[in-house]
């Protein structure tokens, strides 16, 4: 169990650094998807400026299709569900009994490893330039041969950024899952824990499936860009139907789920906040949860 009182006082900059409570690293989440989302935001204001009248310069044509596809990323990936996460780190030990995470060191490893993913995106910026072919990557949008030759290991950079984001939302559902299954106070069973620590578990589990595809596209897509093999193109470099039919059925299974990842953890808090402040038991919770549980499922057909 990870203990605080060990720790140094919440005022030392080493606290933060070496804190492996999971109430810490809430608040690391919570703190760092702010400042992606600020980026983020920046990156928007970026695209409207360019759009306010024709002919605006404050973009160029590759760096409009850089902010755009960044402000994607910035958003899916390193605001919304790490945004989340923080709350869950926070709150799912307290809800349930738990002292902590079942294994905080991992849950350490997981904020570090989403911290310095996002930071190793941002510095592809300055690589020559950053992935320019839309959020969703696209093929054959996403190949070696359609990417500007100043671009290259910029986009390879934020590939390889996603593929450790990847890793962090790997690590750190596991250890969601292993804490509510196997760490749930005395007496206290799954179909009475908290309708939010019931979110945050279905949620983990969409991700446990969703990134995994998610995964594999990103490491196939890094042979293409390291090894120039041809899965998204034919062996010429050149569009192929197949490539992007590829790209699409492994992003997708990944993609529709992603909705519902980002939409639940809201979902079980509105449900708590509701019982919270009404003073009375959310009418239907079972219903509630079978609905959650059954969009889950589906989302992945």
């Amino acid at each position: 169990m990870a203990d605080s009182a060990h720790l140094p006082p919440k005022s030392s900059i080493k606290r933060w650094l070496v804190t492996t409570n999971h109430k810490d690293i809430g608040v690391l989440y919570l703190l760092t998807s702010v400042f992606f989302l600020v980026f983020g935001g920046v990156l928007a204001m970026l695209i409207r400026a360019q759009m306010w009248s024709p002919g605006a310069t404050v973009l160029d044509p590759g760096g409009y299709y850089q902010v755009g596809t960044a402000h994607g990323f910035l958003m899916i990936f390193w605001f919304l569900s790490p945004f989340a996460f923080g709350f869950a780190n926070y709150v799912v030990p307290l809800q349930i009994g738990a002292d902590d995470l079942a294994f905080p060191r991992l849950n350490a490893t997981s904020y570090w490893l989403y911290l310095f993913s996002g930071l190793l995106f941002g510095i592809s910026f300055f690589q020559g330039a950053t992935f320019m072919g839309g959020w969703t990557m696209y093929a054959p949008l996403n190949a070696p041969a359609f990417i500007p030759n100043y671009g290259h290991v910029g986009s390879f950079a934020a590939i390889l950024a996603l593929v450790m984001f990847v890793g962090s939302v790997t690590i750190g559902s596991v250890n969601f899952l292993t804490t509510i299954y196997r760490m749930r106070a005395e007496g206290l069973r799954m179909r009475d824990i908290p309708l939010f620590s019931m979110s945050i578990l279905l949620t983990v589990w969409m991700m446990l499936f969703a990134f995994a595809a998610l995964l594999g596209a990103l490491v196939i897509l890094s042979s293409d860009h390291l090894i120039h093999t041809s899965y998204f193109t034919d062996v010429d470099g050149n569009a192929s139907s197949g490539g992007s039919l590829l790209w699409t059925h492994l992003f997708w299974f990944f993609g529709h789920p992603e909705v519902y990842i980002v939409f639940f953890p809201a979902l079980g808090a509105m449900a708590e906040i509701v019982q919270t402040f009404s003073g009375r038991r959310l009418v239907g919770r079972k219903w509630f949860v079978i609905a959650m549980a059954l969009v889950a499922i589906q989302s992945f057909i």
